[in-house]
């Protein structure tokens, strides 16, 4: 189960890190990195928070496991 939470962060950080990049005004337009943070907003705001509440309650499981024993 920890293994699976791991991933599961680890899928989150690199979703933020594609946005950090896409966003980044070094090589980026402001016209590109607003296209980007609006895209974002449409839909990757929604997936990011329902991996963040799915690591929330895998944790959640995890802590009620480790208490029953």
């Amino acid at each position: 189960m920890s293994q699976e939470i791991k991933v599961k962060a680890e899928a989150v950080i690199e979703k933020l890190y594609k946005l950090k990049e896409e966003t980044s005004d070094f090589h980026k337009t402001t016209h590109s990195i607003l296209e980007a943070l609006s895209k974002f907003a449409y839909t990757g705001l929604d997936d990011l928070i329902t991996d963040i509440e799915e690591i929330r309650d895998d944790l959640e499981g995890l802590e009620e496991a480790e208490e029953n024993q």
